[in-house]
């Protein structure tokens, strides 16, 4: 009710009044509780425990959990994905250790010591590490220096991935820059080793430890690890801590903190050392994939038939006797045959120690797995056809044909696999550039080409700032007229090289000859980058000697995979990790004579046309250390994957922006900081491959390096401009117009540099109007205002061709493109 109920006893009592009670309030609570809440089970549960346990509990017993040997599902994830790393990790190792069938076992890493100190003894830790794999003492103190040597690693080092023996074949070549670098091309590890003492004064890395690490870093380092061997005497425990941590403060700052350092003093230590070589993974060196190659560990020499047989382990695809093989710093040969060979160093409970000795060995030493049925191209360089230079009257006939025909001058070309065409857009990731002229000598500093013999530099022979001017010298012994004269040859060198960088390009007009005769060949173009060029037009002879490729890209990549499936192919998926013996064919005895006492050969695969000759290109860099003026044309000695010959390179600009016809603008010296791009004739390579430069080393000297990069491509049509910069000065100037002089110095010449467009080094273009007079002055007229301190110039271009050097090919200096 609404009105409040009031309730009296009596007449005296009092009245209380109640408040109004909502109608649902008075309800009962546990009426509504399931609308809101669930019945707790608590007092149920108490209240069974109270009364014991049920009968129906008691007659069904505990429960028991059956299945407790199955993993869970995580589990199951984790065990899948360790069985796919750890499967993934044995291919990835098996492939990089040049393995190509899952049926054998992969061969021995090859570990390079490299003493980077003098004090750094790598032939005693190589007999330490051969005595704790288990070879005696006594047999380990004979092993030669400079010799290929292989080992089973004992059972507390095995730990190479998918199991199985592991073994290494440690190699410690002289501290020569040539032979280590040779060596460590078919490096897996790379073991540094470092001298005991080290401290501010005294480095870890002597000057010639600071080269090999420069080299080797722009050749492709491997997997690398450092050791610290060495004879330690008069040491004692605070010195040799104090030399551990600025070994290691050293090794960090070169090679890396994340690369592994190693003391190997002890027995103990030297353990640790060679569980650290059984556990590194072999990184991918991308100019090694696809190509077989093999570091020999034994050589045999017939001088009968020339014959070289070289045994050792086939790295790779493999090796097949329808392709050539490199022999590197000596040239192609062909292989004759390849045979299988027992394995001299077998691991234990392998397939390859379970082989029948029958099955292995055939009757003449080996098992022939291959052999030459027909001989393979050897040609480089196209037959010489003297009909080329003729320049008589086409016929209408002919005319015809070259009206519907593209005109070419080139020697052969190879055709794109597949028969696709090359398009402007198939090959535009390959940079190119070229240098100087064949076969003409240059007046603006272009001269000086031939390089006679040097003889041993003497304390006369050298500069005051260090430089050996005995390179150009005659086979007599040098005198003071003759030093005199090679400092003053090098000290306008390093002149013109520096006007070179002040003032590029610029050239002074003769007084003694006409400017329309000593630049004859010349011409003028609206612009260097978009005008066009024609890259057939007027080749020399030298041209139709080389190969060109339709499309270089995709034929390089085309004959990479031809040669992977000709190695795999063979019986038993080819001869990819095994020890085989390889006997190359004609070879002169002189291989033999330069070959240094010790040190190993290094045979690699030739891909089909790579030893034909063509216009190669490299972009290279200078490096900082070698501070000599590189000038183009000066002969090096390059480094080119597993090559290694002599060439003239020559340098132009890479341009920025993509031109017509790629034109790329010629360079006379090679500048520091500046990355140019370098055109030889050479045999072909297929990219990717690094390429170094290196002076040519005398009386016992070890070359410098001089620049580093990487192989682009090879194309002959790529054009290489020269520039030449003819500056004037204005006599009196008038709003736009001018009076320029010292340009050229007679009217005939004014009239006939007429049509070239003017510009200055303000930014103004111009034409020339009028001659006046007869001493060379000229009217001139500019888009602008010409000022009297302002510099007229006039740019004139003409193509340029690389040097014509034979050596590069294992030909004679003295032949010309006519020629051989």
């Amino acid at each position: 009710s609404s009105v409040s109920a009031v309730t009296a006893h009596d007449e005296g009592a009092c009245f209380a009044v109640r408040p109004p009670i909502h109608r649902a309030l008075t309800r009962s609570p546990a009426r509504y509780w399931h609308m809101f809440h669930h019945r707790s089970a608590a007092p149920e549960k108490n209240r069974a425990k109270s009364k014991g346990p049920s009968q129906k509990a008691e007659a069904r017993g505990s429960i028991k959990k059956l299945n407790s040997g199955v993993a869970s599902k995580q589990d199951r994830i984790n065990t899948l994905k360790q069985v796919r790393n750890s499967k993934r990790d044995e291919l990835i190792h098996r492939k990089r250790l040049g393995v190509s069938s899952d049926s054998r076992p992969p061969p021995p890493k090859i570990v390079v010591l490299v003493s980077l100190h003098t004090q750094a003894d790598a032939l005693s830790l190589k007999r330490k590490i051969l005595v704790a794999c288990g070879m005696p003492e006594a047999e380990a103190s004979l092993v030669a220096p400079h010799t290929p040597c292989a080992a089973v690693l004992p059972a507390w080092a095995q730990m190479t991935p998918g199991g199985g023996k592991g073994r290494i074949l440690l190699v410690d070549p002289p501290r020569n820059l040539l032979a280590t670098l040779d060596v460590v091309k078919t490096a897996d590890v790379l073991l540094c080793v470092l001298g005991p003492h080290a401290s501010l004064e005294e480095p870890s890395f002597d000057t010639l430890g600071y080269k090999f690490l420069t080299a080797l870093k722009a050749q492709g380092l491997p997997l690398v690890l450092g050791a610290v061997h060495g004879p330690s005497q008069a040491i004692t425990g605070k010195q040799a801590a104090e030399a551990k941590k600025f070994a290691t403060r050293y090794w960090a700052s070169e090679i890396g903190a994340d690369q592994k350092l190693f003391v190997a003093s002890t027995d103990e230590e030297l353990k640790v050392l060679i569980r650290g070589l059984s556990s590194a993974t072999p990184k991918e060196i991308t100019w090694r994939v696809d190509r077989g190659y093999l570091l020999s560990q034994e050589a045999v020499y017939t001088s009968a038939d020339g014959t070289l047989c070289l045994r050792g382990y086939v790295r790779g695809p493999g090796l097949r006797c329808k392709h050539l093989a490199h022999l590197t710093g000596h040239g192609d040969f062909a292989v004759a045959r390849i045979a299988i060979w027992p394995d001299p160093c077998p691991a234990t409970g392998s397939s390859a120690s379970a082989r029948s000795m029958d099955d292995v060995v055939g009757e003449a030493g080996g098992k022939t797995v291959d052999e030459l049925l027909e001989s393979p191209d050897t040609r480089r360089l196209q037959p010489y056809d003297p009909t080329m230079a003729e320049q008589t009257w086409p016929t209408s006939e002919e005319l015809g044909e070259g009206k519907s025909a593209k005109p070419k001058r080139l020697g052969a070309t190879i055709p794109a696999p597949g028969g696709s065409e090359a398009g402007p857009a198939g090959d535009d990731a390959d940079m190119a550039a070229s240098g100087s002229e064949a076969g003409e000598q240059e007046s603006d500093a272009e001269s000086g080409d031939g390089a006679t013999p040097s003889v041993a530099p003497s304390a006369m022979a050298e500069t005051d700032d260090g430089w050996d001017v005995s390179s150009n010298m005659t086979m007599e012994e040098p005198n003071a007229e003759s030093v005199a004269a090679e400092k003053r040859r090098r000290e306008l060198i390093s002149n013109r090289s520096q006007e070179d960088l002040e003032f590029p390009d610029e050239v002074d007009t003769p007084l003694t000859v006409s400017a329309r005769e000593r630049f004859q060949k010349y011409r003028g173009l609206k612009s260097f980058r978009t005008s066009p060029w024609d890259p057939y037009e007027e080749l020399p002879v030298a041209y139709s000697r080389i190969w060109e490729y339709e499309a270089f890209n995709s034929t390089a990549r085309a004959f990479r995979q031809q040669y992977v499936d000709d190695c795999t192919d063979m019986e038993g998926g080819g001869v990819g990790g095994l020890y085989c013996s390889v006997y190359l064919r004609d070879v002169p005895p002189s291989v033999i004579d330069v070959q240094a006492q010790g040190v190993p050969f290094v045979l690699s695969g030739v891909f089909p046309s790579e030893h034909k000759v063509s216009v190669v290109h490299g972009s290279v860099a200078r490096v900082k250390e070698h501070e000599e003026v590189v000038k183009s044309k000066q002969e090096l000695q390059l480094h080119c994957g597993f090559r290694r010959f002599p060439a003239k390179p020559t340098y132009s600009e890479i341009p920025k922006k993509s031109s017509t016809a790629k034109k790329f603008k010629f360079m006379r010296f090679l500048h520091q900081d500046v990355t140019a791009c370098a055109t030889f004739y050479a045999p072909v390579i297929f990219p990717p491959c690094r390429l170094l430069m290196f002076t040519n080393g005398q009386a016992g000297r070890d070359p410098e390096l001089v620049a580093t990069g990487a192989i682009t491509g090879a194309d002959p049509k790529q054009l290489i401009i020269k520039r030449s910069v003819l500056t004037g000065y204005p006599f009196r100037a008038r709003k736009s117009k001018g009076v320029v002089r010292f340009m050229f110095f007679n009217p005939a010449d004014i009239r006939w540099f007429k049509p070239v467009e003017l510009g200055t080094r303000k930014g103004l273009r111009g034409h020339i109007v009028d001659s006046l007079g007869t001493h060379g002055y000229m009217k001139c007229r500019f888009s602008g205002h010409i000022k009297q301190d302002d510099t007229v110039c006039m740019n004139l271009y003409k193509r340029v061709y690389p040097k014509w050097y034979p050596p590069s090919w294992g030909g004679r200096e003295e032949d010309g493109p006519e020629e051989g």
